[in-house]
């Protein structure tokens, strides 16, 4: 993708959360996208790929479910290139959970067909933002780690300091096990495919 084009897509999108999204949604985007952004620069990624996902990832978190699963059933071919993720696979085949985190593959497919975003990176990291996915591109590791850390969240007091010092790898294990430990002291069910990674990573 071109610098310019880029650009042009990301003002395009802002434009359409600030219509559809409410002003706490709109706001978590803005900081989801100035963190993944700053995440990208730290890691040697690339920063306006970054801003645009964050920006576009909770693109669809407000319409209703059934058009949520319109887009998916009309434009899911934006998927293709990383449909066999296993993540993916666990997020769509969940009844329960698809109806929680099928916003991001649907946010996905929107910036597919209605901005001509085609770069399976950005698409990914959009799709995949709501299940932690360790064998995902590290676009998409970051910004599942800004969309949990940005700082109008509500974070663990040393959140800063780490999205300053951790490699990448750590940050994306401190940001799972920081999930895990919301929804247990929240008594809210944890995905299955979230449960199972956390006992592989950070279990001995």
């Amino acid at each position: 993708m071109d610098y310019i084009g880029i650009s042009e897509i990301i003002s395009q999108v802002e434009k359409t959360v600030e219509i559809e999204l409410s002003a706490k949604r709109l706001a978590h985007c803005r900081s989801t996208a100035e963190t993944s952004a700053f995440l990208c620069e730290r890691f040697g990624l690339d920063v306006e790929k970054g801003r645009l996902a964050g920006i576009a990832h909770d693109m669809c978190r407000e319409l209703v479910y059934e058009e949520q699963e319109r887009i998916i059933a009309q434009f899911g071919s934006c998927l293709d290139r990383f449909h066999a993720s296993p993540s993916l696979q666990a997020l769509l085949s969940d009844p329960v959970y698809r109806k929680k985190m099928i916003h991001g593959p649907a946010a996905a497919c929107m910036l597919c067909h209605e901005f001509g975003v085609d770069d399976a990176d950005i698409l990914e990291a959009i799709a995949l933002h709501s299940i932690a996915d360790n064998g995902a591109s590290d676009l998409a590791k970051v910004v599942y780690i800004a969309d949990k850390l940005e700082p109008l969240r509500q974070r663990p007091s040393d959140a800063e300091e780490m999205l300053h010092t951790l490699n990448l790898d750590a940050l994306f294990v401190y940001t799972l096990a920081n999930v895990v430990r919301w929804f247990q002291e929240s008594g809210k069910s944890l995905s299955p495919y979230t449960a199972e990674l956390y006992n592989r990573m950070l279990q001995p």
